[in-house]
């Protein structure tokens, strides 16, 4: 089992813009290695946005990035003529293909989120946007989010990963769910678990083989994301942001 502590991320921003970027592929310890992605899962960003708060807008290429939004709410502009208000029930998969603008602001309420980058399978693609409308229930229930199309996801993602959460409550034993041919890595976005007698804290993450990593426990109200990942799928890195192999040490909390 190979676990990516809480404190171990790139930070960026400020107090207002707080980016705790987790390059997955680092959850082995390895530090020399070439790419710290896990497969065509790039990274993903835990982000705290204050109200109040614009980021301008800017391009993506080449980026399939899926808005996790926990808590809040955040509105979002595009070039396509989107404004859309994303909330946790309602959510949102930009495929940047070879060109998408958009902007992220907080006018009314901060948030807290993760931005999730993955590589497609191939360059400049068609770019489109997708919402998501669902009911959030802490029904320990796993939900699919987004995946490739074979899944028949609510939001398609352009590789062979799949993204999925569960809200459940203290003392419940959950079992992970597996797809043939896709490596698990769980995320702790609130509360603490227990895997393979080891707690696991908001902001930990571990993979295994899904053989091993089959279920765990629950020590508190928590909610879990679940990356379902084929790490080796075909992807470009032509993307501005998915497409960085390396981060600069410089940043690296631990």
């Amino acid at each position: 089992m190979n676990i990516l502590k809480n404190d171990q991320y790139f930070r960026y921003g400020d107090d207002r813009f707080q980016v705790k970027t987790r390059r997955p592929g680092l959850i082995f310890q390895d530090f020399d290695r070439e790419d710290y992605a896990f497969g065509p899962l790039s990274r993903f960003d835990h982000v705290k946005l204050a109200q109040d708060y614009c980021i301008d807008m800017h391009l993506h290429h080449n980026d399939e990035i899926l808005s996790y939004l926990y808590k809040g709410e955040m509105l979002h502009r595009d070039t396509a003529d989107n404004k859309v208000l994303l909330t946790p029930n309602k959510l949102m998969t930009m495929n940047a293909g070879h060109e998408f603008y958009h902007e992220e602001s907080t006018p009314e309420e901060g948030n807290e989120m993760l931005q999730i980058l993955i590589r497609p399978e191939k360059a400049d693609l068609t770019p489109d946007v997708q919402f998501w409308d669902r009911e959030v229930s802490r029904n320990s229930e796993w939900n699919l989010i987004a995946g490739p199309e074979t899944m028949e996801p609510p939001m398609v993602l352009r590789n062979d990963v799949a993204v999925m959460d569960v809200h459940g409550s203290a003392g419940e034993k959950l079992m992970i769910p597996v797809k043939e041919g896709m490596t698990p890595l769980l995320y702790v976005m609130d509360g603490s678990i227990e895997v393979q007698g080891e707690t696991l804290y908001k902001g930990d993450a571990v993979t295994d083989d899904p053989i091993r990593l089959e279920s765990l426990r629950l020590k508190e109200d928590s909610t879990l994301v679940l990356f379902l990942v084929n790490l080796d799928a075909p992807m470009t890195l032509k993307g501005n942001f998915s497409g960085h192999k390396c981060n600069n040490m410089e940043k690296y909390q631990k």
